[in-house]
């Protein structure tokens, strides 16, 4: 038997709003919000905002409001055209740094602290 590619992360978040807005408003990943459809499973039902690539193999990211828990002590990676500037942007739009931008094999790479206390790498790719 054979595991593919991850498809999916979920985030169990503190305050969904605060966290939409640094996802969406901040780092630019373009989240729609979603009303709870009932149903007690925590990870499919309750308010929530995600977004799905389908470019390359699929992956969906999501953030649900918590129902209990609170997902932390985690880190997640994105890719972005410009470190630089969005560097640039986070900082002066408040957004905590774990560190700077600095050169690692796989890209130019950097790291922010989420609403929740996770970790965010943002990646220029060198390739």
């Amino acid at each position: 038997m054979t595991i593919g590619r991850l498809m999916l992360v979920v985030l169990e978040v503190e305050d969904l709003e605060r966290s939409v807005r640094f996802y969406r408003d901040q780092l630019g990943i373009p989240l729609k919000l979603d009303i709870d459809h009932g149903g007690s499973d925590r990870w499919i039902s309750g308010d929530h905002a995600a977004h799905s690539w389908h470019d390359g193999a699929f992956l969906h990211f999501a953030l649900y409001q918590s129902k209990g828990g609170v997902t932390r002590n985690v880190q997640i990676g994105f890719p972005t055209a410009n470190l630089t500037e969005t560097h640039k942007r986070l900082v002066e739009s408040g957004v905590q740094v774990a560190h700077n931008p600095r050169e690692e094999p796989w890209g130019k790479t950097a790291r922010y602290i989420d609403p929740d206390g996770n970790s965010v790498s943002l990646t220029e790719s060198t390739n």
